[in-house]
């Protein structure tokens, strides 16, 4: 199933580049360089300042456009409104009506090390992960950071959201804001549903990096889910160790039993255990094998209240480890896992936000005077026919390349104060960096003095 979703994808990026090349023809004397002809704000040529239009003759149809929820009728109109490849019943959001989501939190999870556990390669961890291997189906994708820091606060602000730290203000541990309201899947997907029809719970084991307390109406100094939590039906953070967030987590899933749901399970001690004695340490890889096994306890009570078909489990982590490290100054690697046989790629930190929010039916564009979001969902390859300037190109098949004219650089990142610089580690093979003119003289972001030292140095 998964290759062909995979195919279906590739076949809808040729079919992109395809359209690409035949708008060239469309149109006589007079016909305007960049056409909008549905008014859409979507152009149907490239290189015209927004993503090519799949469809330049209805206005309801391009790459923002709504596809669902299951029984709206945007599922049983014959068109491909969100320009993802897939029409009608073939698009994720229009295939199940009642259904659960629910993010499990693997709070810093090196991709390396958690890929030597799954296969039995150290001593710890003699089993290996035997309850996300069945949740996936023996399915793993690589999750890469490439915009923002690689820590706690920004990284769950950033798969909670979809918003960058240049949109939400939370940019380290250090240097953060609440999370303006409004922003959070949880407020989005109950603002759709309304209510009544849907139960959020946001359940953390880290307190300050995923707290919710409010410096009064100061909110350039509140932590991050200040504003959140007030929209949220159960919050709680701060619950420390993984029996007590694990308990917790089985007695609120029982609770809302009967009722949709969009949950947060975040399990903090990979990332606690990591600080205190490196990530290539047996206590780190002991700590894998606990997650796994309270994965194991939430599937099994998911099947004992018969709801386990009908939710979506993502397995998610906010970043990974520096190799051999304590810390994570450069750890853009982790590993993403699911039950969704929606997702067909690997992806950026970015992308999980809308790909949940997909999964709801509600389009990443702005909606509500909210920006759009800065991801793209994991149910298909962007369409975009390349990587422009500045932008992040991924390492997975079928992912656009660099724009012609633009070479792909590294992920390597200076130290604050520009003496030391960080290669990015913990993800083996992996071959992501960003779209730019290096050694053209000029030094612009993303570029820097560990990534493009001819320009930057």
């Amino acid at each position: 199933m998964q290759d062909g979703r995979i195919a279906i994808c590739l076949l809808a990026g040729f079919c992109l580049l395809a359209s690409l090349a035949a708008c060239g023809d469309e149109g006589g004397p007079g016909e305007p360089s960049c056409p909008d002809r549905d008014g859409d704000g979507f152009f149907s040529k490239a290189d015209c300042g927004t993503i090519v239009d799949c469809d330049d003759r209805s206005a309801s149809v391009n790459f923002e456009g709504q596809e669902g929820p299951y029984g709206d009728p945007s599922c049983s109109d014959g068109q491909d409104n969100d320009c993802d490849g897939f029409t009608d019943s073939e698009d994720p959001p229009c295939q199940q009506g009642d259904f659960n989501v629910i993010v499990v939190g693997w709070d810093g999870v090196q991709r390396d090390r958690f890929y030597e556990c799954l296969n039995r390669e150290i001593p710890e961890c003699a089993e290996g992960l035997p309850n996300i291997a069945e949740v996936s189906g023996g399915v793993f994708w690589n999750n890469t950071t490439t915009n923002g820091f690689t820590a706690t606060k920004p990284g769950w602000a950033q798969i909670l959201s979809g918003y960058d730290a240049e949109v939400t203000g939370i940019v380290s541990n250090k240097i953060y804001r609440a999370l303006p309201e409004g922003y959070s899947i949880f407020e989005k997907v109950q603002a759709f549903y309304g209510p009544e029809n849907l139960r959020t719970i946001f359940l953390a084991g880290k307190f300050g990096n995923t707290g919710g307390a409010c410096s009064g109406t100061d909110d350039e100094a509140s932590q991050p889910y200040c504003r959140t939590k007030e929209n949220i039906d159960f919050f709680q953070n701060g619950l420390f160790l993984e029996p007590m967030v694990g308990e917790k987590a089985l007695s609120l899933i029982e609770q809302y039993r009967d009722e949709r749901l969009f949950a947060l399970i975040h399990f903090a001690q990979p990332d606690d255990i990591g600080h205190v004695c490196g990530e290539n340490c047996p206590l780190y890889s002991a700590s894998l094998v606990v997650l796994d096994d309270w994965l194991g306890r939430i599937v099994d009570k998911l099947r004992e209240l018969g709801i386990y078909e009908k939710t979506f489990l993502y397995v998610v982590s906010d970043h990974g480890f520096d190799e051999g490290k304590w810390n994570h100054r450069n750890a853009p690697f982790t590993p993403l896992a699911t039950n969704d046989p929606g997702v067909v790629r690997s992806g950026d930190r970015r992308d999980i936000a809308p790909t949940l929010l997909e999964r709801f039916g509600l389009p990443r564009k702005a909606v509500g005077g909210l920006p759009p979001l800065d991801g793209y969902s994991l149910y298909s390859i962007p369409p975009i026919p390349c990587v422009e300037e500045g932008g992040a190109v991924l390492d997975y098949p079928g992912a656009p390349a660099c724009c012609e004219g633009l070479i792909k650089i590294g992920l390597d990142k200076p130290e604050p104060n520009f003496q030391i610089c960080f290669a990015p580690t913990g993800g083996s093979g992996e071959d992501s960096g960003y779209c730019t003119r290096c050694g053209d003289g000029a030094c612009l972001a993303p570029e820097n003095k560990c990534n493009c030292p001819q320009d930057c140095d």
